[in-house]
């Protein structure tokens, strides 16, 4: 059996769009990111290799539903379970606001944070270190329990946590792989390594939904 973990990013937020820190904050889908979720699931339910036997979903609201679309498009014969550890890297003080209020508001704090993302946080918010520890242990429990595919369907800065952990990359490396909004990216087991099939995959929204709405050049925008 191919042991295949697949990586779901949620549908777009009307923060994503005006490019506002969301972190532990719960806005929902908008109209166009329930539209995404939709395309999203209809890929994933009639592609047997992408068919999981479970989901798993940050428990916030923009995760949650894009999962409960992809369990509802395989006739809700799918399980599905929130998992706390999947929410978001916490942004602390700056959840809520703009990049462009930041960048005259908290001029010099931000200049910092661009420069070293992926190392740098913002004020008061989550260690990406514990962040990372969250991550890696709820991946090493869902591979232990062999149910495959499993899917996960969490955030921008958390599935780069766990490219870091499953490709056992460097923090900032990890840190610039582009990561779209509904997007698919499936990883399989190799003996004790993870091997990647895709990453960033949006075919099922080309021509339907623009992209690219937070990402510049690898870097993430909003979290």
């Amino acid at each position: 059996m191919t042991r295949r973990l697949i990586l779901v990013r949620h549908g777009v937020t009307g923060w994503n769009r005006e490019g506002r820190f969301q972190g532990h904050r719960d806005p929902p889908l908008a109209e166009e990111g329930k539209v995404e979720a939709a395309l999203l699931a209809a890929r994933i339910a009639f592609d047997p290799e992408l068919r999981p036997m479970r989901i798993v979903a940050s428990p916030l609201q923009r995760a949650l539903d894009t999962a409960r679309a992809m369990a509802a498009a395989a006739a809700g014969d799918i399980p599905l379970a929130p998992d706390a550890r999947l929410m978001e890297i916490g942004q602390g003080e700056w959840e809520g606001r703009t990049h462009a209020e930041l960048a005259v508001d908290d001029a010099e704090r931000y200049r910092a944070w661009r420069a070293r993302a992926g190392e740098e946080q913002p004020p008061g918010a989550e260690p990406l270190d514990a962040a990372y520890e969250r991550v890696a242990t709820v991946l090493a429990d869902l591979v232990a329990a062999e149910a495959w595919p499993t899917c996960v369907v969490s955030h921008g800065g958390t599935l780069r946590l766990a490219a870091r952990y499953l490709l056992r990359l460097p923090g900032r490396r990890a840190w610039a792989l582009d990561l779209d909004n509904a997007s698919i990216s499936s990883l399989v087991a190799v003996e004790d390594r993870w091997r990647l099939e895709r990453w960033n995959d949006t075919a099922h929204l080309l021509g339907r939904t623009p992209q690219h709405v937070d990402e510049a050049e690898g870097e993430p925008l909003a979290l």
